[in-house]
């Protein structure tokens, strides 16, 4: 595999792992758009690697203090944390049970397409229904609203959806500000990134023979990409959605689904 691919896919994973413009969506349209070969485990492991760092980085202090709160009680972060870990069951049971069905089924053009328009009409009802003076503390989140943050984050196995923009979306309905909603967005997704990037990496382990296809230098630019790239992510959306709210990213979403429409159906 060329170098020049491997930076290509790093910066699209370091992207799309946190905008909400669907990570699944175009790691399944690049290679068909820039007929690369399949990627295999061993650079898929590396690149959620390197975006799971970013995340663990950049929110190392609320990370580490809801790690804190789960073994003690007298944090004010101990309920907060065991909510995000019932909340992350949802995504984590249905991507156990039904991760294979779906990379088989539903990975199609199409399907993304039709998936970024239906999401994105989501996501703007949500975005102009927010008010910026809506519940702006992690602490005061109800257990009920992480719940529903946490079954919404399920949908976002569905290729074209996008993670982050169901959970703040979802969060925005829940009467969250914008920064808020796409910080608790990032919490909460912590666990199934983690769990994801080690599913793939115990993949990959399990298949010595797949790093022959990489040098050291492959697997180390993936993950630097990913991991550069994944940190800029995250300061941007938050930079946007306090400024102009999810707009920017429908917009994309719009315009990247009808060319995709128009591309194969055309």
């Amino acid at each position: 595999m060329e170098l020049i691919q491997i930076i290509i896919l790093g910066v699209i994973q370091g992207l799309t792992e946190f905008l909400p413009v669907s990570s699944s969506g175009h790691l399944i349209l690049t290679p068909l758009v820039f007929n690369f070969t399949d990627q295999g485990q061993a650079l898929d492991a590396i690149l959620h690697l390197g975006t799971l760092m970013a995340i663990i980085i950049f929110f190392k202090k609320d990370l580490l203090e809801m790690f804190k709160g789960l073994f003690d009680r007298e944090r004010d972060t101990h309920r907060i944390a065991w909510c995000i870990m019932v909340a992350s069951l949802p995504a984590g049971l249905i991507g156990l049970f039904f991760a294979e069905w779906i990379e088989s089924n539903l990975r199609s053009p199409t399907f993304v397409a039709i998936n970024l328009l239906i999401w994105s009409a989501v996501f703007y009802i949500a975005d102009r229904s927010a008010k910026k003076e809506n519940r702006s503390e992690l602490k005061e989140l109800k257990s009920s609203q992480i719940f529903f943050i946490g079954c919404a984050q399920a949908i976002a196995l569905l290729p074209g959806t996008s993670r982050s923009g169901i959970t703040i979306a979802a969060g925005l309905f829940g009467n969250l500000n914008h920064i808020t909603a796409t910080r608790f967005s990032f919490l909460l997704g912590a666990p199934i990134i983690f769990a994801a990037g080690m599913h793939k990496l115990i993949s990959f382990i399990s298949q010595p023979n797949a790093i022959q296809d990489y040098t050291h230098l492959h697997l180390i630019v993936g993950l630097g990409v990913s991991f550069l790239v994944g940190l800029l992510a995250i300061k941007l959306l938050l930079k946007v959605v306090e400024k102009v709210g999810l707009l920017p990213f429908i917009i994309y979403r719009v315009i990247l689904a009808v060319a995709i429409l128009i591309y194969y159906h055309g």
